[in-house]
């Protein structure tokens, strides 16, 4: 549990477990095997155990946690909490300070690796180096993006050359963008999942690289679709209009769900306030997961419109 120095998160209204409950009843969920045929892993279908990443699209390191410092390593103070007993991890920023919350340890991006691979892509048509031309790249920014299309993205993976070429081109987007920390994962290392969706991705270099999406090169296409989220895959920040924000889902190795997403919601003062949120499955199924992190967005959702974020002008 830690904040950055200077910022502190307030207990917050206990309105998570009611969601869980109000899942498992409902849908009586248990984990099975992993819908590979599932291209583009919408939670809205009615196959229970579903990823964002799975097969067709082959992510990650070989566990999908690791003793990475916790998400919110900004710094450390006493006091940041959601009621919840889900393992979570929350960062925000307010007026250039990471506000952070909870102790899961980093997880892997899943799907909300999109989001740069998707920039990348974008600027390699523009700079002459893209494998594919733009007509196609862009149907597939748009189709990775809103539907998390595991095979769309994949063919963006693809587009920007050998694995470590990609890699490189998605990390100098992640650099410019404030993260100046995580690796991109480039070679396969869980069988059936990308590369890039297994990439280390805590919820504190998220929250900065959000915060400089709008002044990034390549990144408006991107940003358009994050406004555009499929039905089936709009709770959490979806939960929140005007929501800009890219989710993740999959089964660690036990098979249990791990469910985030990142974005910008607006504030109150007019900025878009970047937030991310990961957690884990309370019961090891998606839908408990995604009921979990609906939960403590909606925890977190009146302490966001207050917070001053960042100005859409660059």
């Amino acid at each position: 549990m830690s904040t950055s120095p200077d910022r502190r998160l307030a207990r917050l209204a206990p309105t998570v477990a009611t969601a869980l409950l109000a899942a498992v009843t409902l849908s009586g969920c248990v984990i099975g095997t992993v819908d590979d045929g599932d291209a583009d892993g919408d939670a809205g279908q009615t196959v229970v155990t579903v990823t964002d990443d799975g097969a067709p699209d082959p992510t990650g390191p070989a566990t999908s946690t690791s003793a990475a410092p916790a998400a919110g390593s900004a710094g450390s103070a006493e006091g940041a909490e959601v009621n919840t007993d889900v393992p979570y991890a929350l960062a925000y920023l307010d007026n250039g300070s990471v506000v952070t919350a909870g102790d899961l340890e980093t997880t892997v991006a899943w799907s909300t690796s999109k989001v740069p691979v998707a920039v990348a892509a974008l600027r390699a048509v523009e700079d002459g180096t893209s494998l594919s031309d733009a007509a196609t790249v862009q149907g597939n920014v748009t189709s990775a993006i809103t539907a998390s299309d595991n095979g769309a993205a994949q063919a963006l993976w693809d587009s920007l050359g050998d694995p470590a070429t990609a890699g490189a081109k998605v990390e100098d987007v992640l650099r410019e963008g404030g993260d100046a920390s995580t690796t991109v994962q480039t070679q396969v290392v869980r069988d059936g999942f990308t590369s890039f969706g297994q990439t280390l991705w805590s919820t504190a270099d998220q929250v900065r690289f959000a915060g400089e999406l709008f002044c990034l090169a390549g990144a408006q296409p991107v940003l358009t679709a994050m406004g555009q989220i499929s039905a089936g895959q709009d709770y959490g920040l979806g939960r929140i209009p005007e929501a800009r924000y890219k989710g993740g889902w999959g089964p660690d190795t036990s098979g249990s769900y791990q469910v985030r997403q990142f974005g910008l919601v607006p504030g109150a003062d007019g900025t878009l306030v970047p937030v991310a949120v990961a957690v884990t499955s309370p019961d090891g199924s998606y839908e408990s997961g995604s009921a979990a992190l609906s939960g403590i967005v909606d925890q977190l959702s009146g302490t966001l419109s207050g917070v001053h974020g960042v100005k859409t002008t660059c």
